[in-house]
């Protein structure tokens, strides 16, 4: 079964190799020409570039052999190269539009290479024969001189041999760099795969001392304070929802995520009392703005826990969201004792930084500034698309 599958994809691969290979010109093997994109017109031009490289080869060829150097050698071998290039280009063209290609891309390389052999050939010789008439020579008495006929069948062979590799070249090239792609693709796939795995989890952490001083709390309010209690209880069970049921999603609003800190202040305010004051502001248009859950939380209690909870007076967190150039800026500001460094035993800011720079691929960011006159602010930076 891995097998028929393993054979499926690399039949797949090849034909997809072979679709990309049939707008590909020969000219492309310099890169300087591969910026611009395939057209009619820059495949007509890039044609007549070509065949002057070929013609100026073939003078060099004949040169070398002992041709005595003349104007009139360089405007035979350049007239004969352009109508050689336009014929072989005109017949793929015309083969391309019938839908030719396409069929001979299924029928494997025996095939293939029949068809890059007899286009050429057909073009070296509808070539030299338009060449020939437009030099005014007598085109009847060349296809009756076996001496000529064999000088346009080796050019011919050696045409057809320089186009067949250039493409079979471009095929092995194309297929490598789309193994080397799908190769990437899982293993981007599985980094995903695993960070996802690994962000639930982090998700799904609840601070043991939070959970338990919470509880510890309600139940010493009960008594003496049995409103507030109720009241405790009450934010907790919405925090406890909100938290789990965002450890389960992939992403959450900017909304939901401030409802949920909303509740977590809501607790954290009843047992520091007057001590801790909170603001939040979130514009509207901002609210339906998609973001990793659970993503704030730690900033809020690093805020706490090492800024308002060691100052005697306490002070005020403040939580805003606001959207500057393309991009949505996420504020935890404190006025508590300052930033010292220290992280708490659940999620860190290192985990903050880490589900940034994987989730948003670099273009998410985190830094920690000092909010005058005193306390930290933590600034989350995310892309608004």
């Amino acid at each position: 079964m891995n097998a028929t599958h393993d054979a499926a994809q690399i039949r797949a691969l090849e034909l997809e190799v072979r679709k990309q290979n049939e707008h590909f010109h020969p000219l492309e093997l310099i890169p300087y020409f591969r910026r611009w994109p395939h057209s009619d017109l820059r495949d007509l031009l890039y044609t007549l570039i070509w065949s002057c490289l070929i013609g100026f080869a073939f003078t060099a060829i004949a040169l070398m052999f002992g041709t005595r150097p003349s104007w009139r050698l360089v405007q035979e071998m350049l007239l004969f190269s352009i109508c050689i290039g336009y014929n072989i280009h005109m017949l793929f063209y015309i083969a391309s539009r019938a839908g030719c290609e396409r069929w001979v891309n299924a029928r494997g390389k025996l095939v293939l290479t029949a068809y890059y052999t007899v286009i050429p050939s057909a073009g070296v010789v509808l070539g030299v024969m338009l060449a020939s008439l437009v030099m005014g020579r007598d085109v009847s008495r060349m296809l009756g001189s076996p001496s000529w006929m064999l000088v346009v069948a080796v050019n011919a062979m050696i045409i057809s041999l320089i186009i067949g590799v250039i493409y079979f070249w471009r095929e092995k090239s194309l297929v490598a760099d789309m193994r080397i792609a799908a190769e990437r693709e899982r293993h981007a796939q599985a980094e995903r795969a695993a960070t996802l795995a690994n962000l639930r989890a982090l998700q799904a952490q609840i601070e043991p001392h939070f959970l338990f001083n919470t509880l510890a709390n309600v139940v010493g309010l009960i008594h003496p304070q049995p409103d507030t209690a109720k009241l405790m209880l009450e934010r907790f069970i919405a925090y406890l929802r909100a938290s789990l049921a965002a450890s389960r999603e992939e992403s959450t609003t900017l909304a939901a995520e401030f409802e949920l800190m909303k509740n977590f202040l809501g607790i954290l305010q009843i047992r520091m009392g007057d001590r801790l004051a909170v603001e939040t502001e979130l514009p509207a248009a901002l609210s339906a703005f998609s973001l990793p859950p659970m993503l704030l939380q730690p900033l809020v209690e690093n805020a706490i826990k090492h800024g308002l909870e060691p100052k005697i007076d306490g002070g005020t967190l403040t939580l805003t969201a606001r959207e500057t150039e393309g991009e949505v800026e996420i504020v935890v500001a404190d006025t508590g004792a300052g930033f010292s460094g220290a992280t708490s035993n659940g999620i860190g800011l290192k985990n903050v930084r880490e589900r940034i720079e994987k989730i948003f691929d670099g273009r998410g960011h985190l830094r920690i500034e000092e909010n005058a006159p005193c306390g930290t602010r933590v600034v989350i930076t995310l892309p608004r698309n």
